[in-house]
Formats: C-alpha cells, structure tokens, sequence
C-alpha cells in the first residue's frame, strides 16, 4: 500500500487477538463479567463473504481484549447446547449475549490520481452497528455505532487487493467504535441510542 495512506488502523494481527478472553482476564487477576458468542454478520451485497467475516473476527477480537469478557466457559457443547451454557453461565455468575454485527453500508470510489501523483485514489466509508441480546431471552441488551473513512493511493496491477486491505482497516475503525460505544452503553445499563457528540465519527 503507498505510504500516501494517511488515519487508518493497521489491520495486522487481528487474528492474534481473537484469543479467549477468559484466559486474558486470567493472566491480569480479574473476573469477567459477560460472555459472548458472535452471532450473524449482517450485511447487503456490497459486502463480500471475507469481509463480513473479518468484521465477525474484529469484534471477537476487541471483545476478547477486555477483561470484563469471556467467550469460552468449558460446555463440552462449545456453547451450541443453550441450556448446557446457561446452566454455565448462572454457575460462573456471568451475563451471557449474542453479539451480530450488522453494516449500514460499505461505499468505495475510485477518484483520479491527484495532480503532480501517479496512482489512482480509492476512498472508502464504512458505517456499521454491533448489538447484543441476553442468553436466552434474546432481548436486546446494548448496541453501538462505528463508521470510518479512509483513503490512499492505490497501484493499478494491486488495485482489488489494496481496496480489500483499506476496506479491512476501515471496518476495524468502524468496529472499535461501536464495541466501546456498545460497552459503555451496557456498563450504564443503556441499551439505546445515546445522545453523543461523537456520533458518525469519520477517520480519514
């Protein structure tokens, strides 16, 4: 990608991330309060298959990260069996919810190469929600909203992998700021929209 690229989070190493948080709240002495599990990624055509499942991986990542949540409680059902987790999760103390990422919309446009450069321009806007529902009840218990904006230069012979990979940085931005939003949300006990100064945040 040109150096050109400018306010966007690296994608690298998301994967190293979605680790159990259980074994992360472990390692810094504290108890998690919630589970998750990731739930469906919503999303309309615009959105291919690998792209919705990096965003599933994100929020499991970001989730993962904090020690407040687990998302691995031993059921010998990996979670599958609900009344096995439940029985779990009330034997662990912990608030259990599905946690579905759903896009709002994903746009790119191709821009000409700015004067004096030689590399087409590709600028992207992400906008997407997570929200979660209680285990079993299925009640919606907190949401949040994330959009970024990004753009760079991009290389005629590399263009669909560098769009793929701004795309990528993109929905992670998005990501970061709907799980705070959604946590804080669910730390106030708030499930609803929040009246922020903050919302629609772009990042460029």
């Amino acid at each position: 990608m040109n150096a050109s690229r400018l306010g966007i989070l690296t994608a690298a190493g998301v994967a190293l991330l979605a680790v159990g948080a259980g074994s992360v709240a472990e390692a810094r002495g504290v108890a998690p309060k919630y589970y998750f599990r990731l739930g469906e990624v919503k999303a309309g055509p615009e959105v291919d298959l690998a792209l919705r499942a990096y965003a599933g991986e994100a929020v499991k990542a970001d989730l993962a990260a904090r020690s407040e949540w687990a998302s691995d409680v031993g059921t010998a059902s990996g979670g599958a069996d609900t009344a096995a987790l439940v029985a779990e999760l009330k034997k662990r103390n912990l608030r259990g919810f599905s946690v579905v990422v759903r896009f709002e919309h994903l746009q790119k446009e191709a821009k000409e190469p700015s004067p004096g450069a030689r590399h087409k321009r590709v600028a992207l806007n992400v906008k997407l929600s997570v929200f979660g529902t209680t285990i079993p009840e299925e009640k919606l218990a907190f949401s949040g909203d994330g959009e970024s904006s990004v753009e760079a230069e991009v290389s005629d012979k590399a263009m669909d992998t560098e769009t793929q990979d701004l795309a990528k940085d993109a929905i992670k931005d998005a990501i970061k700021q709907a799980v705070d939003q959604a946590v804080l949300k669910l730390s106030i006990g708030q499930a609803g929209p929040m009246n922020e100064s903050k919302r629609g945040k772009k990042k460029k």
